[in-house]
């Protein structure tokens, strides 16, 4: 289990917000985007009852819940949340995830390594919905990710737009800087399993 850490001025000001949204149940979340990349991000957000899962870490605070989905939990470890003042005066909110991109992999890891396992946690997960997958094939020396489609995003149709919107910006995101572009190296057929 996670261990996260909130001050008392942080749990107050939590306590105040929830109390104006006027929802019973109301919980935060601790959310993280890209974990394990250069390109992680972590934020918080308001959290109803009805999308607290048995997936989540929860956290107890005085007067609310604190929730961690469990599948960045360990990247939200160790997490700071604190309350301070900007350089005008306001309330600013800290929240220091010091594991946030840390990696399973080893830190001379190469970026086809790195792309590879990012494809595997998160971006063919997202296409498993609708019965598809992908798989990384190369990463070339410049940057240039080489992808295939699978299952069904076989000879869907839609597969330049998932490439384009989808795999794309994930990886600009997650690696910023490094990717010059990612290109479909699929010889597509549609099969039984395509989706559109």
């Amino acid at each position: 289990m996670s261990k996260i850490s909130v001050s008392e001025k942080a749990q107050e000001y939590f306590l105040k917000i929830i109390s104006k949204q006027k929802m019973e149940g109301l919980a935060i979340r601790l959310t993280a985007t890209n974990p394990g990349t250069p390109g992680a991000q972590c934020g918080i957000l308001y959290c109803p009852k009805e999308y607290i899962t048995k997936a989540d870490e929860h956290f107890q605070m005085k007067g609310f819940e604190i929730v961690i989905d469990e599948g960045v939990s360990e990247y939200l470890d160790g997490s700071v949340l604190d309350l301070g003042k900007d350089d005008d005066g306001e309330d600013l909110l800290t929240f220091h995830a010091p594991n946030l991109t840390k990696s399973p992999l080893p830190e001379d890891a190469s970026l086809k390594d790195k792309v590879a396992l990012f494809i595997k946690n998160v971006v063919s997960p997202s296409l498993a919905g609708h019965g598809g997958a992908v798989e990384l094939a190369d990463v070339t020396d410049d940057g240039v990710v080489k992808v295939k489609f699978e299952g069904g995003c076989l000879g869907c149709s839609l597969a330049g737009v998932t490439l384009q919107d989808g795999i794309k910006t994930q990886l600009n995101q997650a690696f910023p800087g490094m990717i010059k572009d990612v290109v479909d190296v699929t010889e597509h057929v549609k099969t039984d399993e395509t989706y559109a």
